[in-house]
């Protein structure tokens, strides 16, 4: 597309066919790219969402606004006013006089979306450095020698080049550390590592925004646990999946996805959900062995049961086949049994305490549920710990209160000690039904982690957290969640139009219709300025062409309203010329009027002679009248008053 497009415009250079394109086009053209915009702006955000969307439309801006740069390559105007781009100066004579050449902004325009859809390699980086160069070479200093200016393009650019490097290296450090920073918490799950909150002081943050709507297929009992990702080393207060790489699914089909070949379903359940970064971790209800309806290059997972939909960002929905115990997930090793040897004698004097290691592995899990089931509550704050205290040890021992990664750490590590594989899981718990979405949505608050136990040859959820967290977090709701909850839902109506809308038949019909639209409206705006429009050549006789033939765009005649709006008038059948001797007492002296003779003499050639202006005398009528309004303007204001 850059390659036809830099063809096109720079053939202008060669080719001596030529447009009589006024500003008058200009505003036309302006408006249609306008509303252009906006439709292509409105199909992206329904297909794909944010920030997709707002990626991909700055890749698609220099398409979008071809129309006005192929109009200023193709046309007699080098420049364009200022009012194309601004209803309010299109009424104002004196706007006439700001112009601008669109080739530069246009040439930015297209670096930009180059940028949005490059693949980061340094040869991007250097074919950016040689155009931006070329484009700048003719706009150098003169008082440089071109040696030293090119010295100083490459110091810059190597400038250039460390300081994105060293961004990009910090962007990737935040989205990593710290993804709370960036506010795009719904569904950035990292399946080789969880960070805790264990120990910190203070609220837990909230958030009420949904990131999920689950619709089964039958009658469920709340909560159901969706699963994302499992861990099964402890270090700190990280969470980390040890020998765990995702590996890739194989597929029969693009829209379906087998985890456990040799089950078969029970029920099922549809998922909808959105992805900000791409390549999002599903969430997936115990004993899912099958994803349908997903179509995906490629999907992945990993023994401790996440899965990985190389998919871009935006909307998106699956199915997930579910049977009781059918979940594919890796059988234990010595990793699910490993406790860190700072926590090992709290919990191995818990386990005695309570006579786990005397309990089969189905008998141990019940008598950890019952553990934390007395004397445990929820809260959402933590106060300061004592400093020889661990986190864990500070949460059995003194608070006996914590949030849910504080019960599913502490359940995990304490079947451990039992002798039961345990691991830490996190996802989200369904539990809030929505009649207007007639679904289960799921809010970010939803967030949760809990225990998975290796009981009887399968994996077990085990959830230990206070049922009352729920409804504890959603006092803390702030008062204007009903007004977010609604716009989401018009958002996710939104969406499912957009997800049809990828089908390609379905686009293409979309699209069809969008630019029959706007092509009829385009011609019907040309139409009517049809007399403007004429189409001349530029060659060896240039002088002699290139006009209009009735002068009816002689920018004079902005000169003439102006000084008659301000209390010059010209009297019926009296000659411009006349009119200018009668009014020139009148008029500031000197120069300005002396000026305002000679523009009328060339608005008298271009208007009457059947030779027409020269294409530089005609550039001369533009500027100069031009010119003369803007340096005129606040004089003319006085005498009129």
């Amino acid at each position: 597309m850059a390659a036809a497009t830099a063809v096109a415009i720079e053939a202008s250079r060669i080719v001596p066919l030529r447009w009589n394109v006024t500003q008058a086009h200009f505003n036309r053209l302006s408006d249609f790219c306008s509303v252009l915009t906006v439709a292509v702006a409105a199909y992206l955000y329904l297909t794909y969402g944010n920030p997709r969307a707002l990626l991909l439309l700055f890749q698609w801006l220099p398409v979008v606004l071809l129309p006005l740069a192929l109009a200023q390559a193709w046309g007699n105007q080098p420049r364009i006013g200022v009012a194309a781009f601004v209803w309010t100066l299109r009424k104002d004579p004196a706007a006439a006089a700001h112009t601008f050449n669109i080739g530069y902004p246009y040439f930015a325009v297209w670096l930009l979306a180059a940028t949005a859809g490059n693949a980061r390699e340094p040869v991007y980086y250097a074919a950016l450095v040689a155009l931006a160069g070329w484009a700048l070479w003719a706009a150098r200093p003169r008082r440089y020698r071109p040696a030293t200016w090119i010295v100083l393009l490459a110091v810059a650019a190597g400038i250039g080049y460390g300081m994105q490097h060293g961004m990009s290296r910090l962007q990737g450090w935040i989205e990593e550390s710290v993804p709370e920073w960036l506010g795009v918490t719904s569904a950035h799950t990292n399946p080789y590592q969880s960070r805790t909150d264990l120990g910190h002081i203070g609220m837990l943050k909230q958030d009420d925004s949904i990131v999920l709507r689950v619709r089964p297929d039958q009658r469920i009992t709340p909560p159901l646990l969706l699963h994302r990702a499992s861990y099964n080393g402890y270090f700190g207060t990280t969470w980390m999946a040890r020998n765990a790489p995702l590996t890739p699914l194989t597929s029969d089909t693009p829209a379906r996805w087998i985890l456990n070949p040799s089950a078969t379903p029970a029920s099922s359940m549809t998922i909808f959900d959105w992805s900000p970064r791409g390549n999002p971790v599903l969430s997936l209800p115990s004993g899912t062995f099958e994803i349908r309806g997903l179509e995906a290059p490629g999907m992945k997972r990993n023994g401790l049961g996440a899965v990985q939909a190389e998919i871009p960002p935006g909307h998106f929905r699956y199915t997930a086949m579910v049977t009781a115990g059918a979940a594919a997930d890796a059988a234990p090793d010595e990793e699910d049994l490993r406790i860190p040897r700072g926590e090992q004698a709290l919990f191995d004097r818990l386990a005695d305490e309570l006579g786990l290691a005397k309990l089969p592995p189905e008998q141990a899990v019940p008598a950890v549920r019952r553990f934390f089931a007395q004397g445990f509550g929820y809260s959402l704050w933590q106060p300061a710990k004592q400093r020889e205290a661990s986190p864990l040890a500070h949460f059995l021992l003194s608070t006996r209160a914590g949030h849910c990664e504080h019960f599913a750490s502490a359940t995990t590590l304490l079947l451990r000690a039992a002798g039961v594989p345990a691991r830490y899981a996190t996802g989200f718990s369904t539990q809030e039904y929505s009649r207007l979405e007639n679904a289960y949505v799921v809010r970010m608050r939803h967030a949760h982690a809990w225990a998975r136990a290796y009981v009887n040859g399968a994996w077990i959820d085990v959830d230990t957290t206070p049922s009352v967290w729920a409804s504890i977090e959603a006092q803390e709701a702030s008062p204007w969640a009903p007004f977010s909850d609604l716009w989401s839902w018009v958002d996710f109506r939104l969406s499912r139009i957009g997800m049809s809308a990828r089908d390609e038949s379905t686009a293409t019909t979309l699209w069809t219709a969008i630019a029959a639209l706007l092509a009829v409206w385009l011609a019907w705006r040309l139409y009517r300025q049809r007399h403007l429009l004429v189409i001349g050549t530029r060659g060896r006789n240039a002088e002699q062409r290139g006009k209009v033939a009735s002068g009816a765009d002689s920018e004079f005649f902005l000169i003439e309203r102006r000084l008659m709006h301000n209390g010059f008038p010209r009297a019926p059948g009296e000659t411009v010329m006349a009119w200018l001797t009668r009014i020139a007492p009148r008029l500031p002296p000197g120069k300005e009027t002396a000026e305002l003779a000679e523009l009328a003499r060339l608005h008298y050639r271009y208007r009457f002679d059947p030779a027409g202006l020269a294409l530089a005398d005609r550039e001369r009528l533009r500027t100069s009248a031009q010119g003369w309004l803007a340096r005129n303007a606040a004089s003319l204001q006085k005498m009129r008053g």
